[in-house]
């Protein structure tokens, strides 16, 4: 080991440090939460309004991961804009919901993720759900044949979602309305991840490229990488790795993962 001056502070000491105070938890679990319930609409709010979407996906040739296979919607419900979406792979399936405001912004995502295994599906089942009404995010999530826990973040509710599947950017590309070179920098929720985290992502438009597989994409990029690629309305058509529209692949798909039952977004927790 490299020797130092006598009271100095090594840099990678230092560098721990400052590791470790960006990455102390930031949520805190918590006896109750408060019950808002599955989103609804007051009376007499006006509806929604957006395109509706129903897009298919798959890995490419190209793609590392062969087995990949994303579904996703997107529509009005009175009030709000519901987008779901399915993403299997060999080692996976995530079934997700997030309910919208009319301005694109969240306010209820439901994730369910479950894993492949001889077990019944309840052992190998995750469900989260997260409420982004309040002053901070709350979460409430049952792992796999575990007591339901509950937990508040510390940091103020964010207003964009980054969650499993290329098209549930789709929302917050659209409500951005970048030109090309443009860029937005907002504080993220995303939920990708075993710990989800809350941080600022910029999202920027790249210049539109010419695809080999797709043809004429536009092209925006999170985390000044991912980039993924959009039609002219905005709508994730694939991404730089390998993800395509689904028509254009021919293979057989992989088996899928065995689920407990449909999705419930609106009772997540009421199977167990």
């Amino acid at each position: 080991m490299r020797r130092t001056r006598q009271g100095a502070i090594p840099a990678a000491l230092v560098a721990s440090i400052a590791l470790l105070a960006c990455v102390e938890m930031p949520r805190e679990r918590v006896a109750s939460l408060t019950d808002r319930g599955y989103p609804t609409c007051a009376e007499g709010a006006p509806a929604a309004s957006v395109d509706p979407v129903a897009r298919a996906l798959r890995a490419g040739p190209v793609m590392t991961e062969q087995s990949v296979i994303e579904t996703f919607s997107l529509e009005a419900r009175g009030c709000h804009i519901v987008y779901t979406g399915l993403e299997e792979w060999a080692l996976g399936a995530t079934d997700l919901e997030i309910v919208f405001d009319a301005d694109r912004r969240p306010l209820r995502a439901y994730r369910r993720a479950t894993a492949p295994g001889p077990q019944a599906p309840a052992a190998r089942t995750d469900v989260r759900v997260f409420d982004l009404r309040g002053p901070h995010v709350e979460l409430s999530r049952r792992a796999p044949l575990a007591e339901l826990e509950q937990l508040v973040y510390r940091a103020p509710t964010p207003g964009v979602i980054i969650a499993t599947g290329r098209g549930a950017l789709t929302p917050w590309i659209q409500r951005s309305h970048l030109s090309v070179g443009g860029r937005v920098r907002e504080s993220v929720l995303d939920i990708r991840e075993r710990i989800e985290i809350i941080r600022d992502v910029t999202l920027r438009r790249e210049e539109d490229r010419d695809d080999a597989l797709i043809g004429h994409v536009r092209v925006y990029t999170i985390y000044g990488r991912e980039p993924v690629y959009t039609d002219d309305h905005d709508v994730v058509i694939g991404d730089m790795m390998g993800l395509i529209p689904a028509q254009m692949v021919d293979r057989p798909r992989d088996p899928a993962v065995l689920t407990d039952g449909p999705p419930t977004p609106r009772d997540p927790f009421g199977a167990h």
